[in-house]
């Protein structure tokens, strides 16, 4: 697995780069038996069609997500339970 972590918001350049690394450790990293690797990337923000597009077409497993620099309160936790359910 190959993480990236991005302080800033997500842009298509990060995609690429991580697309590069999981095509150069499939070719120069693996040995026979072991699963595909997996990347993903960790942005402080990212916009959806930026990752929708930038993600088209790759046959990688690589996923994109954004982080939170703080942990929620209760209220905020429960908002998003409630929403869930």
């Amino acid at each position: 697995m190959l993480i990236d972590l991005k302080t800033k918001k997500i842009k298509h350049t990060d995609v690429g780069q991580m697309n590069m690394y999981l095509n150069y450790f499939k070719k120069e990293e693996m040995t026979d038996g072991d699963n595909e690797p997996i990347g993903i990337i960790l942005a402080k923000d990212k916009e959806h069609a930026i990752v929708e597009y930038a993600l088209g077409g790759i046959t990688n497993k690589l996923f994109v997500s954004k982080y939170q620099l703080y942990l929620p309160n209760k209220e905020e936790l429960q908002e998003k339970v409630d929403g869930i359910l």
